[in-house]
C-alpha cells in the first residue's frame, strides 16, 4: 500500500495541511507537532523521510569537567541515547584540559559547533555574564540550575527531590532527620538541601537532629559517618545529597557494625546503577538523563531553526523516588 499524507494525518491526528507543510520544509523546525509527524512518517514508511541532509545535521558540544565516578558516564550515556533519535550529533568536551581560562575556551567552542550544552556546576554569575557577552546570540544552555541565569537552563527539580525525601521519611514514621550536604557552591545541592529542610520546618514534630557538610564524594560520606557515630543517634532518617556520599557513609557504617535499615535509614540522589548492587540497596531520587538529553537537544535545535537567543528561560524536569531496602525497616 502506498503511504500518503492522509495516512500520516490519520495516524497523528493533525491536518493534512499541517503534515504537508512539515514534510515539505527545506529546514526542519523540530517543534513537538513536527517531530510527531516525522516519527509517524518513518513508522509508516513514507518515502525519503527519516534521512537527514548536511543542512539538517547539527553538532552540539556537551561541555563539562569529567571526574571519577558513575555520574558522568550516566550523563554521557543519556545524551548519547537521546541523540540517536534526533538529527543532531553530540560531542563531549572535557573542559578540565582548559582550566587556565575555561570561559574563553567555551567562547572559542561556540565558533566550531552548532550549539553548546554546559554541565559546569562551579560557574558563577560573573562567569555566565562574561560567557553571554562572548558568544552573543548563540544556542547555548546550562544543565545546572542558576539563581539568576543569563542563559537558558534545563535541569532536574532538585528542590522537589529534597522535599519529597523528607516527606517520604515522615510517612515512614520518622521524626529525627539527618542530612549530608553537597558542596556549598553547587546550586543544585543547595536546592536539594532547601527542599529537604523546608519540609522539616513545616512540621512541628520533625527535627533536624544531625547534619554534615560534604562534597559529593565517597570520602566525604566516610567522614560524615565518623562525625555521625560520635552523636550516638539511632532511629534517624538520613538524606545524602548524592549517591556517592551515601555509599561512603553506608560502607563505613557497616564496617563499624551498624545495621541498615535497623539502626538508621538512608536515601540518596541520582539513582545511579550502584544503588541496586550495593547491599542494602539504596533508596534514591531518580533522574532521567535520556530525557534531559532529549529536551536539551530539542532546545538547541529550536534555537538554531528559529534564530532565537538564549535569554535565561528555565525548564525543570520532574524527579521521583526509587524506594529500596536502605529505607525498609525489617526488610
Amino acid at each position: 500500500m502506498r503511504v500518503t499524507l492522509k495516512h500520516i494525518s490519520e495516524d497523528t491526528g493533525l491536518s493534512i495541511a499541517t503534515v504537508s507543510r512539515a514534510l515539505n520544509r527545506t529546514q526542519r523546525k523540530h517543534t513537538p507537532s513536527e517531530e510527531i509527524i516525522y516519527a509517524s512518517a518513518r513508522k509508516l514508511g513514507y518515502p525519503f523521510i527519516g534521512h537527514t541532509t548536511d543542512e539538517d545535521q547539527l553538532t552540539i558540544a556537551l561541555v563539562t569537567e569529567v571526574h571519577e565516578g558513575e555520574f558522568y558516564s550516566s550523563l554521557f550515556h543519556g545524551f548519547y541515547r537521546a541523540s540517536k533519535n534526533t538529527a543532531s550529533d553530540v560531542l563531549f568536551v572535557n573542559l578540565a584540559k582548559h582550566s587556565d581560562d575555561p570561559i574563553e575556551h567555551i567562547i572559542n567552542l561556540s565558533k566550531k559547533y552548532s550549539g553548546i550544552c554546559l554541565f559546569l556546576p562551579n560557574l558563577d554569575k560573573i562567569d555566565y555574564s562574561r560567557l553571554k557577552e562572548g558568544v552573543g546570540q548563540y544556542p547555548i544552555l546550562s544543565l545546572t540550575p542558576l539563581k539568576n541565569p543569563k542563559i537558558d537552563t534545563i535541569s532536574f527539580d532538585s528542590y522537589s527531590g529534597g522535599y519529597m525525601i523528607a516527606d517520604y521519611f515522615e510517612d515512614l514514621g520518622y521524626t529525627k532527620f539527618g542530612f549530608i550536604s553537597g558542596p556549598p557552591n553547587a546550586i543544585d545541592a543547595v536546592f536539594r538541601r532547601n527542599g529537604f529542610l523546608d519540609h522539616i520546618r513545616e512540621i512541628n514534630e520533625l527535627e533536624l537532629a544531625w547534619s554534615f557538610t560534604g562534597d559529593f564524594s565517597l570520602s566525604s560520606g566516610k567522614a560524615a559517618f565518623d562525625d555521625f557515630k560520635n552523636t550516638g543517634l539511632k532511629d534517624i532518617a538520613i538524606f545524602g545529597c548524592n549517591d556517592h556520599t551515601c555509599f561512603g557513609f553506608m560502607k563505613a557504617a557497616i564496617e563499624n557494625g551498624y545495621k541498615i535499615p535497623d539502626d538508621f535509614i538512608i536515601a540518596g540522589y541520582d539513582n545511579l546503577s550502584f544503588c541496586k548492587t550495593f547491599t542494602p540497596e539504596l533508596t534514591s531520587i531518580a533522574t532521567d538523563y535520556s530525557e534531559l538529553g532529549k529536551k536539551a537537544i530539542r532546545i538547541i535545535e529550536n534555537m538554531v531553526a528559529e534564530g532565537s537567543d538564549s535569554l535565561g528561560h528555565k525548564t525543570m524536569l520532574p524527579v521521583e523516588i526509587k524506594a529500596r531496602s536502605s529505607s525498609f525497616v525489617g526488610s
